[in-house]
């Protein structure tokens, strides 16, 4: 009977000895995990930073081509709007000037236009 008492003292020693320095090697194999899974994280922050950056300065490029085409725009809409109005108000007399050309027209033949 002590004999088996010391096996089983002896056994527990063993086997607690063996599951402390299994325990330490698994917070070895965490400690690196953990280190690597915070440098992956860092590099994806900075790419992530990275590509915000870009988007906001091609936005920004963006913005101010459409700013500039929609100045031109305007220009151009201002330009028709003055034609336009030039139009309209000069339309009266230029048909008062062709119907007074067709009215004292001369005639082609001697029929005064009459076939």
């Amino acid at each position: 009977m002590t004999y088996t008492l010391i096996a089983l003292v002896g056994a527990s020693f063993i086997l607690n000895f063996w599951f402390f320095r299994r325990l330490s090697k698994s917070k070895k194999e965490n400690l690196q995990y953990r280190k690597s899974i915070q440098f992956a994280l860092e590099a994806l922050g900075k790419d992530l930073t990275n590509f915000q950056a870009g988007i906001s300065r091609d936005l920004d490029r963006t913005n101010k081509s459409v700013e500039g085409n929609l100045g031109m725009i305007k220009n151009v809409s201002r330009k028709i709007d003055t034609r336009e109005k030039f139009i309209i108000n000069s339309l009266p007399s230029t048909i008062r000037d062709v119907i007074g050309h067709i009215e004292f027209a001369k005639p082609l033949d001697s029929n005064h236009g009459r076939g």
